[in-house]
């Protein structure tokens, strides 16, 4: 856990500056990915899912957990990682990859307790409970589409990384009050009419399905996931990020109202199918690096990626109905406002998606090989 500079080549750190050697325990590359896979989706799921009671689960975690994903977006995606880790760190091979992540994590934590904190008591003065989840999912999807595909424009490159993450979040919280206070209703919710009910024309349980997969589709056109951007790469910066928003949105539409005219689950549509498709674009194209299709390029790999990405959602959706069963069972014994599918959307996108982000971004990978490339993959850069 201290320096990493080892004095042999078994002991997989880095020898010297003129030796070339991997950093880290175990293969390199998609290996190294996969074994980190095996390993958090295990850890995560014994210690998030079956260790928490089924009401804590639901009630507070799940809601107060959004405010932590917006938390690790700040300072993954708008903030670059600074100041500890990579790309916009002082972190270098001769570090502790480990003392970084700790450091990274803690800063993590502050920035959570601090914008959990000034919602509790400062503005709207709400105790966590549902707002945050519906309240936090706005303000999800506006830090993901702002820091991915927007790549934080125009600040990112201006200001130092810091001034960028103030700006993002100016900017993200503006956005998040604007849609909550202008838009969104709390019809058919235990606080309908309360004076944090805004009477807008979307109602919150339909608007954060559709945010849900809204995420999936902006992902999926990223131009570091997927797609990589594909077909709106000539189209330049902010041009693309324009494209990429005005079809995710329009796609998230057609495929969220299609499912419930189908009669499809609500919960199913976003909880279990959307939510799948954004943590597989995800591990997919950035921990698995387009297994398998890097000789393809252009629209040719974008569309075998996509259909990639759909077969594993599926099967992983099929596995995560073993895996959660048991608890799904005790939530509906317990008769809480949660089913399976809200449990795989919990899974997918509060523990695994932030807790691999945080163990590249942060950890590096640790004690695993390094990723490639170390930190959170630029937005103008295909991995």
């Amino acid at each position: 856990m201290g320096n990493e500079r080892e004095a042999t080549i078994g002991a997989g750190e880095v020898l010297g500056d003129d030796t070339k050697s991997k950093i880290g325990v175990g293969p390199e590359g998609r290996l190294g990915g996969l074994i980190q896979f095996i390993g958090l989706t295990i850890l995560g799921t014994i210690l998030f899912v079956y260790a928490v009671p089924p009401a804590l689960l639901v009630l507070k975690l799940l809601p107060a957990i959004l405010i932590m994903l917006i938390a690790e977006g700040h300072l993954v995606l708008i903030g670059d990682c600074f100041p500890c880790a990579p790309p916009a760190g002082n972190w270098t091979p001769a570090m502790s990859r480990f003392a970084v992540g700790v450091k990274m994590t803690i800063l993590w934590g502050i920035f959570t307790f601090v914008i959990l904190l000034f919602m509790r008591f400062v503005y709207p003065q709400w105790p966590i409970g549902p707002l945050y989840l519906w309240f936090g999912a706005i303000g999800f999807w506006c830090t993901l589409l702002y820091g991915k595909n927007w790549n934080t424009w125009p600040f990112k490159g201006r200001l130092h990384p810091w001034g960028t993450m103030v700006a993002g979040f100016i900017v993200v919280m503006v956005v998040t009050i604007l849609v909550w206070n202008f838009l969104t209703n709390l019809d058919g919710t235990p606080v309908a009419n309360a004076p944090m009910d805004h009477k807008g024309p979307l109602n919150v349980n339909w608007l954060t399905g559709y945010i849900v997969w809204a995420i999936a589709w902006f992902f999926v056109f990223c131009p570091v996931f997927v797609t990589q951007g594909w077909p709106f790469r000539k189209w330049g910066h902010p041009g693309a990020a324009i494209g990429q928003t005005i079809l995710s949105h329009i796609l998230a539409l057609i495929c969220w109202q299609g499912s419930l005219a189908l009669g499809v689950s609500p919960s199913f549509s976003f909880g279990a199918v959307a939510s799948s498709i954004i943590t597989w674009s995800l591990f997919y194209s950035w921990h698995f690096q387009f297994w398998g299709i890097t000789k393809l390029t252009g629209a040719a790999r974008a569309v075998a990626a996509f259909v990639i990405v759909i077969v594993i959602s599926a099967i992983w959706i099929a596995i995560c109905n073993v895996i959660l069963g048991p608890v799904a069972d005790s939530v509906a014994a317990a008769k809480l406002p949660a089913d399976i599918n809200i449990l795989i959307i919990y899974l997918n996108l509060c523990i695994l998606a932030p807790g691999f982000i945080a163990h590249n971004a942060f950890f590096l990978r640790w004690p695993l090989t390094l990723p490639t490339p170390p930190g959170t993959p630029p937005p103008d850069q295909s991995v």
